[in-house]
C-alpha cells in the first residue's frame, strides 16, 4: 500500500489549513490554493504508481542456489541479483523472498548488486521462492511491492532419515538414489547440485540426473555439508621462524573464514603439545572465531606426552588377533601383550586424549582438518588427535609443509 512521506504530510496539512480558512471567509484564492495542492498530491501519487509498475515490468532476477535437492533441515546458500530500470527521482531497493518453509531472511540490496544469504529448509516436499520485494520511494511516497513471478529455481527437500539408515531409497521409484555406501566412513548425502566442469564424474547421481534431464552431483556431508573441526597445532618457540608462522596463521584464518562462510559453521581446537589451549564449539560467528585465533603465537608445550600413543592406539593394538602363521609361543605372547595393552588403555588417565575426545563429541563434526608445521620432536599429541577422530569414524585431512612426514591414520595430506 502506498504510504506518504513527511513532505506529503506537510503539503496535505497546508492544503487542509487553506481549506479551513477559505470556507468561513469565502476566500476564493485560499480555496484555489487548497485544491491545487490536493490535485498535485493526487498527480504525484498516480505518477509514483505508474513509475513503480514500469520498473516492475523491467524486472529481471538471476537467482542461484548451491543445491536444489537437499535434506530437510539442511542449509543452502542463495545468491541473487535483481536488475531493473529505475525511474528518475525514485530510489528502489530489493529483497529476495525465501521459500515459505525456509528459516532465514534475505538482506536488502540495490538493483544490479548481487546479494548472498543462507536459508534452512524445514519441511520436505517441493517448494519455490516467493519472488522479490521492491522497496520504492521518492520525495512524496513509498511502497513495498511484492513481485511473485520470478520464483525459480524450484527446490526439492527430502525428509530427515531418508539417507541415514544405510539402506537408501535408490532401489525404488523415487527421485533420489541418495544413500549408497559412501566413499568415506561417516558420510551421508546432504544434497544435490547441478554438475559443473571439473567435478568428479563418480559423484554423478544417475537417477536424479535422469529425472531432471541434466547431470546432478551428490554432495557428501563429510566433504561439503558437514560441520568441520579445524585443529591447530601451535609450534614450539625453539627454532621459531616469524615468516613461516605468519603464513601458517594466514592459512588457518583463511580456513576458518571459508568454513564459516560456505558451511553450517565450524569448531576450533587449538593445542600445544599435550595441552588444549582453546576450544570453540560449532560457531557461525566469523568474528568470534577470528577473535579466538587472535594473539596466538608459538608456545612451548607445558604438558609433554613423551611419545605416549594414547588409549585409542593401545586399544587398537590390543584388539589385533595373533598372526595366523605364528607359532604357539608367539600367539601366547601376543595374547598376553594384548591383555596388558588393554589394561593400560582402560586404566590410563590420558587427560589430553580425554579432552580431545570431549571436544570431538561437542563439535559433532564429520571431518577434522589438522593444521601443523610438524616440527622435529614429539608428535604423539597429533597421533592421539588423529586416532581419537578415527575412532569416531571421522575423516582427517592434514595440512602441513611440503616434505613433512606423514602421520598414521590420516586420510588426506595437503601442502600448506
Amino acid at each position: 500500500m502506498i504510504r506518504p512521506t513527511r513532505t506529503t504530510g506537510g503539503i496535505a496539512a497546508l492544503a487542509l489549513a487553506l481549506a479551513v480558512v477559505a470556507l468561513p471567509l469565502a476566500n476564493p484564492a485560499a480555496a484555489l490554493a487548497a485544491g491545487s495542492l490536493a490535485l498535485f498530491l493526487f498527480w504525484r501519487a498516480w505518477r509514483f504508481e505508474r513509475d513503480l509498475f514500469a520498473a516492475a515490468t523491467s524486472l529481471a532476477v538471476n537467482r542461484d542456489v548451491d543445491r536444489t535437492i537437499l535434506r530437510q533441515g539442511a542449509a543452502a546458500t542463495v545468491r541473487v541479483r535483481v536488475d531493473l530500470v529505475t525511474p528518475p527521482g525514485m530510489e528502489i531497493r530489493v529483497r529476495d523472498i525465501p521459500p515459505a518453509v525456509a528459516s532465514g531472511g534475505a538482506p536488502l540490496s540495490l538493483p544490479g548488486k548481487a546479494a548472498a544469504y543462507t536459508i534452512r529448509l524445514m519441511a520436505p516436499g517441493e517448494t519455490a521462492f516467493g519472488g522479490v520485494v521492491l522497496l520504492a520511494s521518492d520525495a512524496f511516497f513509498t511502497r513495498d511491492l511484492a513481485c511473485r513471478r520470478p520464483n525459480a529455481p524450484h527446490l526439492r527437500v527430502f525428509p530427515v532419515g531418508t539417507t541415514e539408515n544405510g539402506r537408501g531409497t535408490g532401489a525404488g521409484m523415487g527421485d533420489a538414489e541418495v544413500d549408497r555406501r559412501a566413499a568415506l566412513a561417516g558420510q551421508g548425502i546432504r544434497g544435490f547440485r547441478p554438475y559443473r566442469s571439473g567435478d568428479d564424474p563418480g559423484q554423478i547421481d544417475w537417477k536424479v540426473s535422469a529425472r531432471r534431464d541434466t547431470y546432478y552431483i551428490r554432495q557428501l556431508t563429510g566433504l561439503e555439508g558437514g560441520t568441520p573441526l579445524i585443529a591447530v597445532d601451535l609450534p614450539p618457540r625453539a627454532g621459531d621462524d616469524p615468516a613461516t608462522f605468519a603464513r601458517f596463521s594466514m592459512a588457518v584464518c583463511g580456513a576458518v573464514e571459508g568454513a564459516i562462510t560456505s558451511r553450517d559453521g565450524c569448531s576450533l581446537l587449538v593445542v600445544a603439545g599435550g595441552e588444549v589451549v582453546r576450544f570453540l564449539p560449532r560457531t557461525l560467528d566469523i568474528r568470534e572465531a577470528l577473535a579466538a585465533l587472535g594473539g596466538l603465537a608459538p608456545l612451548e608445550p607445558r604438558a609433554p606426552l613423551y611419545r605416549a600413543p594414547g588409549p585409542a592406539v593401545l586399544a587398537a593394538r590390543a584388539a589385533r588377533a595373533p598372526g595366523a602363521g605364528a607359532g604357539r609361543e608367539e600367539r601366547a605372547y601376543r595374547e598376553r601383550l594384548g591383555d596388558l595393552l588393554a589394561a593400560f588403555a582402560a586404566q590410563s588417565p590420558a587427560p589430553f586424549a580425554a579432552a580431545v575426545r570431549a571436544a570431538l563429541g561437542r563439535a559433532e563434526a564429520s571431518e577434522v582438518r589438522l593444521y601443523s608445521l610438524l616440527p622435529i620432536g614429539d608428535r604423539s599429541h597429533l597421533v592421539q588427535i588423529v586416532h581419537e577422530a578415527k575412532v569416531r569414524g571421522m575423516r582427517v585431512v592434514l595440512r602441513a609443509p611440503a616434505g613433512s612426514p606423514a602421520l598414521p591414520g590420516v586420510d588426506v595430506v595437503e601442502v600448506l
